[in-house]
């Protein structure tokens, strides 16, 4: 394994600007050009946002540990203490970490409003409780008449190899 270097704030800076290009295409590609979207698009456009947070996040967590180490190397702990040479720099990576938890802010509203549009125009999809009134649990889906499941053990143990 090779190994890592050390990345500046100018190198968190460009990554953060990459993945809003990245999640911008994504976007674009996720939702119609023209005319309303339909549900399918905004479950897309969801999910998009939703990986791109989980990448955000991913970045937000290197810039803690930077910024962490940064303030381990210069003595201090708490924010706004280390005043000297090399505070610039923890400045910078600070200045970027709001940065990102600004973006991560403001995808993670639109990701909310996306949801809730969902929600709107499709009002039982967040229902855990799916079935039609007339079926019980031990019916076998699919299949009417079918016999309930059979409650008592299986007639084998299961296999160590696959515990499916």
């Amino acid at each position: 394994m090779a190994p890592e270097r050390k990345r500046t704030a100018q190198d968190y800076e460009q990554a953060l600007r990459r993945q809003e290009l990245a999640a911008g295409r994504a976007l674009v590609q996720a939702l119609p050009a023209e005319g309303k979207p339909g549900g399918r698009e905004l479950a897309a456009a969801r999910r998009v946002l939703t990986q791109a947070l989980f990448e955000l996040r991913r970045l937000g967590r290197d810039l803690d540990q930077e910024i962490e180490g940064l303030r381990k190397r210069q003595g201090s702990t708490r924010p706004g203490q280390a005043r000297g040479a090399g505070s610039g720099e923890l400045d910078r990576f600070e200045a970027v970490h709001d940065a990102v938890e600004e973006v991560a802010e403001r995808w993670e509203g639109r990701r909310d409003q996306l949801g809730a549009e969902l929600d709107r125009r499709q009002p039982n999809r967040g229902r855990q409780d799916r079935r039609p009134s007339g079926r019980s649990r031990g019916e076998v889906s699919g299949r009417r008449g079918a016999a309930p499941a059979r409650p008592e053990r299986p007639r084998s143990p299961r296999s160590r190899r696959s515990p499916g």
